[in-house]
């Protein structure tokens, strides 16, 4: 009698420990500044990022790729399969400039976000 009462109290406290562990991850999204309607220049707008935060002496000025020196970005972003605009959020250049990324201490969040917006509208070399 001992044994199913303590074997059934034994099951009890299992279950609610196992019940107990589960949690709920909610991935927040953060909501972007950047009105999506403003068409976005890679010379005039994405290129300055790069250069003021990214193409730096001994970071992304050619000895770490991508390259991202001005008359040198465009061509390495896309040869190097850093943007995917069937997926903009998926790029790698975004996923390491945006919030939790590698790279998100060099940059802004409104920059990321426009690194994204410039990918969903076709990430051309405009």
């Amino acid at each position: 009698m001992q044994k199913k009462i303590f074997g059934g109290l034994f099951m009890f406290l299992v279950g609610i420990m196992i019940f107990a562990s589960c949690a709920k991850d909610t991935v927040v999204v953060p909501q972007s500044n950047i009105n999506p309607s403003i068409k976005i220049s890679f010379a005039d707008t994405i290129q300055p990022i790069f250069t003021a935060d990214c193409a730096i002496p001994n970071c992304h000025s050619g000895s770490v790729n991508p390259n991202l020196s001005a008359g040198q970005a465009y061509s390495s972003l896309t040869s190097g399969h850093y943007i995917n605009t069937s997926s903009p959020s998926q790029s790698m250049i975004y996923s390491v400039m945006a919030p939790g990324g590698i790279m998100s201490n060099h940059c802004t969040v409104d920059q990321a976000d426009l690194v994204l917006a410039w990918i969903k509208q076709g990430a051309l070399n405009n």
